[in-house]
């Protein structure tokens, strides 16, 4: 798509230089890919007169040209076969670049001849395709003055990139209808002069419409007595500065609106066309067809065709037919504008492989509304350029109507989700330049009403980014820590828990990066966790094909990424959700579970590099460590690590996490496994938790007690137990049996050798006792030592081992 400067300037009367432009434009979402200045491109080209032409002495085929370039004669040797006296011509001066070859030009002698130029040809000025003699102008055009300011030349091209959801600009009066809203000014529409005949057009063509769902509305004028010739040097000018090859004057002039409004039309030769009736249908399977490019077609019955009463005559909103085209001999013109189904169309030239300039705007949705502004302005440029009569009336079938689309605006919505804080009358104002109505207004938000020409906003959230869009993303300032995530309430399957924010918050403070991946992963990497995968039925490729069954390889992929970087100390959580197939999944789509969780990974070093750190890899008790750290401080009261016999994961360095009687995780160090299959080479440590349950899990009341102002006592004892008895099941002894004198019962050393004996181990635990309003007694506390001995040798089997 190309966008010329001047001409967006007929719309807009803006005053930005044409690098300004540019950075508006694609700010705006215009993206420029490149840009050409024509007036630097046709400086030292002048309209001329030939006031002489002779043979040249000394060669047959060139002649020498007295030539007038305003107020001064030029003698210019020319080889073209057509130049003649009388003629208005261009001509290239000494110092001027001929586009096509880039030669400077030189005064120069030709076989004995003084050469002060060059009469030039259209093709060696890059103007149209004409390279076998010279360009003979209008006998209109002024002599001496510039060619770029005759054909204005004195532009800027720019060549536009727009993405699939911005069909509203593929015209440059949708570019400038943007350009207006953010510059806050007005948006001048061509002025349309349409000068009818007294014949009316019901009396030459009707037009119906069997396929309402591939051709919405279809509107026709007809233009009469026009002569076929070339267009006006102005119009071939433009066409050809925005990448359009100059045709003839009736098929220029509808390329012309195409570029300048939008709306793609197509022109019949009116006499070609049987049973003065145009039918919009579907073709039948295998019908065959010729286009206007000479190739033939085989249609079928989910295409839409053009016909006239007895033949298809074009393929709706693609290309017109070689048995319906403008040519020489032309005289009434069918003029058609239409609104073809985007989805029909799309399918109907990819299955042709046809693109076309009709069916790139069609596929991605024309302005309905559009329509018949186009029309006229096409009917008044063709009937002034040919010297035609445009019948009386018009006829446009419009059989369903489109009710504009209405969608509710929150203004509060709209700040939080940009980050910026804009009145809404600020907003509300934003939204009129770009088109939108606004119908009524309460306190649940603003009834706003889609412009026709909008076919890509469908939501709020559309609206929110028009906002952000007008208001300049280069002034939205970047907050790296944002307060709430969202305002909205979600349904409750789906609720957003305050232990959340609370938990990243938590982690973030605790020298943890968050990370966010996408849902989406490769089969191989999902059915390491998971045979029941849910499959995307339109996968952007293999790589992106499934949902994934659980976080941690998104994880993996990460501090894989980072690895190949150098960067290998890593210490990352998300909070993600993952999707499996499942008979207990939630109700809202059936056999599907989805459920969050929050995954913590550590890589590496333990500590930062720094002098005073020792150098030390993290370990699984750096893992175990946050787990119960993370418990602590949200006052998870029943929570117990329980071995885990899952290896596939996880190595035998692992457990799993028990919440309320219920397994709700696991933590540990990762297999060799699966390290090797994420192309991992540091050892990897993750937690993973079912969020659900740790966010509903019972929660300790928080109590204040008084520390107590004597010292404690301190007592150790030793176990000998069997190797399968777990120390936690010996503490939680020991503190059933202590007393409430014992406030902490600690191990601190594990012990397995020849001396303790085969199978068996040395548990040592670190006992503290207190009172709170005296200094316990040795008898006091030998006493509740006593109780702990005896139940801990009775329920294990156990023997005390002194010191």
């Amino acid at each position: 798509m190309f966008l010329s400067y001047n001409w967006l300037k007929k719309f807009v009367d803006f005053d930005l230089t044409p690098a300004e432009l540019e950075k508006v434009l694609t700010m705006l979402g215009i993206e420029i890919e490149s840009s050409k200045n024509y007036s630097a491109k046709y400086e030292g080209f002048v309209i001329g007169k030939v006031l002489e032409s002779s043979k040249h002495p000394n060669a047959d085929k060139l002649s020498v040209c007295k030539t007038d370039v305003g107020g001064e004669i030029k003698s210019i040797v020319c080889g073209a076969p057509n130049v003649a006296a009388g003629q208005k011509v261009v001509v290239g001066l000494v110092g001027a670049t001929i586009p096509q070859s880039g030669a400077k030009l030189k005064k120069a002698k030709i076989r004995g001849e003084v050469s002060e130029g060059m009469i030039c040809s259209q093709a060696e000025l890059e103007l149209g395709d004409d390279a076998s003699g010279i360009w003979v102008l209008d006998d209109d055009a002024p002599v001496g003055e510039e060619l770029r300011d005759y054909l204005e030349l004195n532009d800027w091209v720019f060549e536009a990139s727009l993405t699939p959801n911005k069909a509203d600009c593929l015209s440059h009066l949708g570019a400038a209808r943007d350009l207006a809203a953010y510059l806050g000014l007005e948006l001048k529409y061509p002025e349309i002069r349409l000068k009818e005949s007294d014949r009316k057009i019901e009396e030459s063509i009707s037009v119906e419409i069997e396929a309402p769902d591939k051709c919405e509305r279809y509107a026709a004028r007809i233009v009469r007595n026009a002569k076929i010739k070339e267009s006006p040097a102005w119009l071939k000018s433009v066409l050809v500065r925005v990448g359009l090859r100059p045709i003839n004057a009736v098929v220029d002039a509808a390329n012309f609106v195409m570029l300048e409004l939008g709306q793609p039309l197509h022109t019949f030769d009116l006499d070609k066309l049987e049973g003065d009736k145009i039918i919009c249908k579907t073709p039948k399977d295998g019908e065959k067809f010729i286009t206007l490019d000479g190739k033939e077609r085989i249609l079928d019955s989910e295409m839409l065709a053009i016909c006239d009463a007895r033949k298809v005559v074009a393929i709706g909103g693609v290309m017109g037919g070689e048995n319906s085209e403008i040519d020489r001999d032309s005289t009434n013109i069918l003029i058609e504008s239409a609104y073809f189904n985007p989805t029909s169309i799309r399918r109907t030239s990819k299955k042709l492989g046809i693109q076309s300039d009709a069916s790139y705007r069609f596929e991605r949705g024309v302005d309905i509304e559009n329509v018949l502004r186009a029309l006229d302005r096409a009917a008044s440029l063709i009937a002034e350029i040919t010297g035609g009569e445009i019948d009386e009336g018009v006829i446009d079938v419009y059989p369903n109507p489109k009710k504009p689309r209405e969608i509710i605006f929150r203004p509060w919505r709209a700040n939080e989700i940009i980050g910026i804080e804009l009145s809404e009358e600020k907003q509300l104002d934003i939204l009129k330049r770009l088109g939108f109505k606004i119908l009524e207004s309460d306190e649940k938000g603003v009834l706003t009403e889609v412009p026709s020409w909008r076919a890509d906003v469908f939501s709020e959230i559309d609206l929110i980014e028009e906002i952000a869009r007008l208001y300049n993303y280069d002034n939205i300032e970047p907050k790296f820590f944002g307060g709430k995530r969202s305002r909205v309430e979600p349904p409750a399957n789906l609720a957003i828990p305050k232990e959340r924010e609370a938990v990243a918050d938590y982690l973030t403070k605790n020298g943890f990066n968050e990370i966010v991946s996408q849902n989406i992963i490769d089969p191989k990497s999902a059915r390491m966790f998971s045979e029941n995968l849910i499959e995307i039925a339109n996968p952007l490729g293999e790589e992106l094909s499934v949902m994934r069954p659980a976080v941690l390889p998104s994880v993996l992929k990460i501090i894989e990424k980072n690895a190949r970087r150098g960067n290998k100390d890593l210490r990352l959580f998300e909070l993600g959700r993952s999707f499996e197939l499942s008979k207990n999944g939630w109700k809202f789509i059936e056999n599907h579970k989805e459920k969050e969780e929050l995954v913590v990974a550590i890589t590496g070093s333990r500590y930062p590099k720094q002098w005073a750190n020792r150098e030390e890899e993290a370990d699984y008790y750096d893992i175990k460590g946050i787990a119960e750290d993370l418990f602590e401080f949200f006052g998870i009261e029943d929570y117990k690590f329980a071995p885990n016999e899952e290896r596939k994961i996880y190595s035998k360095n692992s457990v799993s996490i028990i919440i309320d009687g219920k397994r709700a995780g696991t933590l540990g160090e990762l297999s060799s496994e699966i390290l090797a299959a994420f192309g991992l080479e540091k050892k990897t440590f993750a937690l993973e938790i079912d969020a659900e349950a740790f966010y509903k899990a019972k929660r300790r009341e928080r109590k204040h007690r008084k520390v107590s102002p004597y010292p404690p006592a301190y007592r150790d004892l030793a176990f000998v137990v069997d190797k399968s008895v777990p120390a936690e099941k010996i503490a939680a002894a020991i503190e059933k049996k202590g007393g409430k004198f014992l406030k902490k019962a600690l191990i601190f050393d594990v012990y397995e050798g020849a001396k303790i004996g085969e199978g068996k181990k040395n548990l040592a635990f670190s006992l503290s006792f207190s009172a709170p309003d005296r200094t316990l007694t040795d008898e006091e506390i030998d006493r509740s030592i006593e109780k702990i001995i005896a139940a801990v040798e009775k329920e294990f089997d156990a023997r005390l081992r002194k010191f």
